[in-house]
């Protein structure tokens, strides 16, 4: 439930991981020319191999430089697909059909040139979605501002929180996570000990209201703390509710809410189902909600390996 816009993500450091990628990549014509001139007894030709080396480094120079929109390149890379795959196919239907057309030197150079350009180009985006699409980094996200640890609030339930269990690496991860721009709360609400089955509680909270561009007249940062403590139990008990009212969806469990408010967002997510573990977050900054969102996805994985779980 998020009305962040999908189009509105930074454009960073995905456009430029792709076009270090496909920089990378410029070696690959040089070395087929290598074996061309080695396996067909001929001289090293290097205007064929300039044409690949340039074209490839303008476009990952343009890449870089211009840094567009991830729904514009998804846009570009399903017609570049298309493009290579339709490419592919007319290539290899006139070799076996038509192969008196490439007798010709020119057209040889010309067809060999195109292939190899789609070949390197297709290999770079595999590349980039095998390796950097990798969800457990947030690709998108600029670098945030620690908290000084004097600005970190830690707040846990005696008898809830366990220093010498996995309670402990639970919170540090979670304080870890907090920022200065971006998240600002963040509570962990678990079973008690030996009850799966009974309602979550809060373990712990961990925030940054005591910093002072985040202070409200209204109330104390301690104030402000308990209010978020107590919204936590009603966001968990309408996931529930709203995990039976969707049920007759058969669309599955319900995992994540985001809460998109007008100064920033509440964000839940599922932990873990037995038992039922909870995170709630929240960020105070509007222009952050998808970012934070993003991030709290990564820690939802670091507690996930932390509690000995599967990523998902």
């Amino acid at each position: 439930m998020s009305t962040a816009d999908p189009t509105s993500m930074p454009k960073i450091n995905w456009s430029q991981r792709m076009a270090g990628i496909l920089a990378s990549t410029i070696a690959l014509p040089l070395i087929f020319e290598i074996l061309l001139a080695l396996l067909g007894d001929e001289p090293f030709n290097f205007g064929r191999a300039g044409v690949a080396v340039v074209i490839v480094g303008l476009t990952a120079g343009g890449l870089y430089i211009a840094r567009p929109g991830w729904l514009n390149v998804q846009r570009a890379r399903g017609a570049f697909l298309i493009l290579a795959g339709l490419g592919s196919a007319i290539h290899g239907f006139l070799v076996t059909a038509a192969y008196n057309l490439f007798k010709s030197d020119l057209v040889q150079d010309i067809v060999g040139m195109l292939t190899l350009l789609l070949g390197v180009t297709t290999f770079a985006i595999g590349c980039f979605y095998f390796r950097v699409e990798d969800v457990q980094e947030v690709i998108e996200n600029p670098t945030t501002t620690p908290l000084p640890a004097e600005e970190v609030a830690i707040s846990t339930v005696p008898g809830a929180y366990q220093a010498d269990s996995t309670d402990r690496a639970l919170l540090e991860a979670c304080r870890d996570a907090l920022s200065v721009e971006r998240l600002h709360y963040i509570a962990l609400y678990e079973p008690p000990d030996g009850q799966p089955d009974a309602p979550a509680q809060r373990i712990f909270s961990v925030d940054a209201f005591e910093q002072a561009k985040y202070r409200l007249r209204q109330v104390s940062p301690h104030q402000r703390r308990e209010l978020y403590q107590a919204e936590g139990l009603r966001i968990i008990e309408r996931h529930h509710e709203l995990n039976r009212e969707l049920s007759v969806l058969y669309t599955g469990r319900l995992t994540r809410m985001v809460l998109d408010v007008e100064q920033g967002a509440l964000y839940h997510y599922e932990i873990s189902r037995e038992p039922s573990r909870h995170l709630i977050a929240v960020t105070l900054d509007q222009d952050h909600v998808y970012t934070t969102d993003a991030e709290l996805d990564v820690l939802k994985g670091r507690l996930r390996r932390e509690l000995g779980l599967p990523r998902h």
